[in-house]
């Protein structure tokens, strides 16, 4: 070997050993604490993280095995991502934005994409093939709205806090899975039964957002009851500015009418075919909600 070539082979050989073992001896099991502190921070503090498992992956990337997400103060199951791989891009930390590339497996399903964080805005682009819905109730806990379910399809968005009217992004999902549990409405004077929302793999929510406004071209639901609707949410600087433009119809089971007497009230707007023809309209701060003539009392 010529001492040119060992000039060149040689400290490219230690640099590479240097890495291999810095990577393979390095404790990345003991971050596990730390990582799981810095994405419960990420979240607001709502949460309690739990890590089984994290190694490294190529090129600036960890892989967290049996991880479980559970709102804090609340007693309700965790949710579980038996694997979840990340990948952060290295020069967009350099000027203070961050670039994560992800791959999700809950108990079922998957979710691969992409988010971004940059000074006034964010994005990502998510793909999910029938995406367990138990990873997304934990979040919307707090909401006591119990779903559970199936979908498959694309979410995409770029959003801006300063500037909503920029804002633009996708929504193509099919929901072949949804149901609904029993809630209490109106402080537990009204008890909703439990519902299937979806049954059927036609189920589908469509929506482009340009310029921040909302396009619905289709939202379907066929289970216990049917919906189809469609129109347009118009975007402004304040959220409760947004102005719906929303048309549909809706088949509502028998049980469900029992359940809640005002629903008696618009008995009389039930068309031909059994559904109910709706409309709404006006702003998010004071939404007006019309089935067939009946203005709903809100």
């Amino acid at each position: 070997m010529s001492t040119l070539t060992k000039l060149i082979v040689y400290p490219v050989f230690a640099v590479l050993c240097l890495v291999i073992f810095s990577v393979v001896l390095f404790p990345f099991n003991s971050l596990k604490e730390r990582a799981a502190r810095e994405i419960e921070e990420v979240l607001g503090g709502n949460y309690s993280i739990v890590i089984g498992n994290l190694s490294p992956s190529w090129l600036g990337g960890v892989v967290l095995k049996e991880v479980e997400i559970r709102p804090r103060g609340r007693e309700v199951e965790p949710a579980k991502l038996s694997q979840a791989r990340l990948k952060f891009a290295l020069f967009p930390l350099l000027s203070g934005a961050v670039e994560v590339a992800f791959d999700l497996r809950p108990q079922q399903g998957r979710a691969v994409g992409s988010f971004s964080w940059k000074k006034g805005g964010m994005g990502f682009d998510v793909k999910m093939e029938q995406l367990d819905l138990s990873l997304m109730r934990v979040f919307v806990e707090k909401l006591n709205i119990p779903l559970s379910g199936v979908m498959s399809g694309r979410v995409a968005m770029e959003l801006y806090d300063q500037s909503p009217l920029k804002n633009s992004g996708l929504i193509s999902l099919k929901i072949p899975t949804l149901k609904l549990g029993e809630m209490d409405l109106a402080g537990g004077m009204v008890k909703l039964p439990a519902l299937k929302l979806s049954g059927d793999p036609t189920s589908q929510l469509e929506v482009v957002i340009q310029k921040g406004n909302f396009e619905l071209k289709s939202f379907r639901l066929l289970g216990d009851l049917s919906l189809d609707a469609d129109g347009k949410i118009y975007g402004a600087r304040q959220s409760e500015n947004y102005r719906f433009n929303l048309k549909g119809n809706i088949r509502l089971p028998a049980e469900l009418i029992a359940k809640i007497p005002i629903l008696s009230a618009i008995e009389k707007q039930k068309g031909p075919d059994g559904s109910y023809p709706f409309t709404i309209t006006g702003q998010v701060s004071k939404p007006n909600i019309r089935i067939g003539d009946f203005k709903l009392p809100i």
